[in-house]
């Protein structure tokens, strides 16, 4: 399918994300015309719709795809989360090879608990062992999810943030800006001795966090980084009118002029928007409207609905 049509179908479906989608839609297209794939760190915040926005991409591309979690925990790296990955595309390409993509999920966490190393590895050399299996992965292109929750700049280049060029910050919506410039202040006034906030723009996490995804063995293994946009409610509420949305799974129990109206969008949409986890947090903000509108005496739940009970 012509690359550009691809992209106005899924752009009406997903409602959302478009830069994101025009650079992933365009680099899975390159990468058919290379020996070897460009991989991809798609970086945003928790919930913003990544692993979506590659299984609608890779659906509608037609490409096989398979997505991994759990590589990296507290217990260490784990080569065999990786293995069923590698042998599902096997088996789809025929067994003449690894073609496809491979969704990592929760890259962040291979910095946290260690293995990182051992995937960029892996991903360069182009093999992969366990077991007494081998499989070629060179055909294949990698794409690491990463959460980047108030840590734009860990994943970018970008300038160290002083008094003169605070405005050009990357800042929460519900962040203080004033506040972060009193800190900066206190700072460079006292020196780190006096008792204020550490700066959290150069904390050690964070440059730890920047040595990692901005290095030679990061850049080698992941050739490019893709950066989702932010989620204002506005985006969160076009997401949930998208012919995809989640909320299509509550249609046989809550009343169609109810759950279409700007009033459960909207609600919905400030409660995602005020947790910590996107629109993970989906079901829980659809249950705590619906009960408290039911309680308002709106007409909110279809009959026989088992969430009214």
């Amino acid at each position: 399918m012509e690359t550009k049509k691809v992209y106005n179908e899924l752009s009406a479906m997903l409602c959302n994300q478009d830069n994101a989608l025009k650079e992933l839609v365009w680099t899975i297209a390159q990468n058919q015309k290379l020996s070897r794939p460009r991989n991809v760190l798609l970086v945003g915040e928790l919930g913003s719709g990544k692993t979506t926005l590659v299984e609608c991409t890779a659906n509608k591309m037609e490409i096989p795809m398979v997505n991994i979690s759990g590589l990296c925990t507290s217990n260490g790296y784990d080569p065999s989360v990786l293995y069923p990955a590698f042998a599902k595309l096997f088996i789809e390409n025929n067994r003449e090879g690894c073609r496809g993509i491979v969704l990592i999920e929760d890259m962040r966490d291979c910095f946290i608990y260690g293995g990182f190393s051992s995937i960029c590895s892996l991903i360069t050399s182009g093999t992969f062992s366990y077991n007494n299996h081998i499989f070629d992965v060179s055909d294949t292109m990698f794409i690491g999810e990463i959460d980047n929750n108030n840590l734009e700049d860990c994943f970018t280049p970008k300038p160290v943030y002083t008094l003169d060029n605070l405005d050009e910050a990357f800042l929460p919506e519900n962040f203080d800006r004033d506040e972060v410039k009193r800190m900066l202040e206190d700072i460079a006034t006292f020196g780190m001795e006096s008792d204020v906030s550490p700066d959290v723009y150069s904390d050690e996490y964070r440059d730890a966090l920047k040595r990692t995804f901005l290095s030679i063995e990061c850049s080698k293994a992941f050739g490019k980084k893709i950066f989702m946009d932010m989620m204002y409610t506005e985006n969160i509420c076009n997401a949930l009118e998208s012919p995809i949305s989640e909320l299509q799974i509550y249609k046989d129990d809550l009343c169609e002029e109810y759950i279409t109206s700007p009033h459960f969008i909207n609600s919905v949409a400030a409660h995602i928007k005020e947790s910590m986890v996107g629109l993970h947090d989906l079901d829980e903000a659809v249950q705590e409207v619906a009960s408290f509108d039911s309680k308002r005496k709106i007409k909110v739940y279809k009959e026989n609905s088992l969430m009214r009970l």
